[in-house]
C-alpha cells in the first residue's frame, strides 16, 4: 500500500479510539448529545444502506430516561407500585456488585 493510504488508515482509527473514548468515559450529556449527532447522520444517509434501526437504537440511547440502565424504571423519584403497595429499598440494603 502507499505511504498515505496507511497514514489516513491510521489516522481514521486513532480518531475512531479518541471517539469511543470520550463516548465511553466522557460525562452522560456528552453521550446523549453524541448519540444525538449519530442518529441525525444516520438518518440523512441514504436508504440503500438500511441504518433505520441503528438510528433507531442510537435515539433511544441519547434519550436517556434517567434510570441506571438495568430495568430503566428506577429513575429519580420513581416509586413502583405492586398490588397497592409502594416498594422501596433502602440503599443500604443494595450490595455491591462482585464479578
Amino acid at each position: 500500500m502507499s505511504p498515505l493510504l496507511d497514514a489516513a488508515l491510521v489516522a481514521i482509527v486513532l480518531a475512531a479510539s479518541v471517539v469511543y473514548a470520550l463516548y465511553s468515559l466522557g460525562p452522560k450529556s456528552l453521550r446523549r448529545r453524541l448519540g444525538t449527532a449519530l442518529a441525525d447522520l444516520a438518518a440523512r444517509a441514504p436508504a440503500a444502506l438500511h441504518l433505520g434501526r441503528i438510528e433507531r437504537r442510537l435515539r433511544e440511547a441519547a434519550g436517556g430516561s434517567g434510570a441506571c440502565g438495568g430495568c430503566e424504571s428506577c429513575a429519580a423519584g420513581d416509586v413502583r407500585e405492586a398490588d397497592g403497595k409502594e416498594t422501596r429499598v433502602p440503599v443500604a440494603n443494595i450490595g455491591k456488585r462482585v464479578g
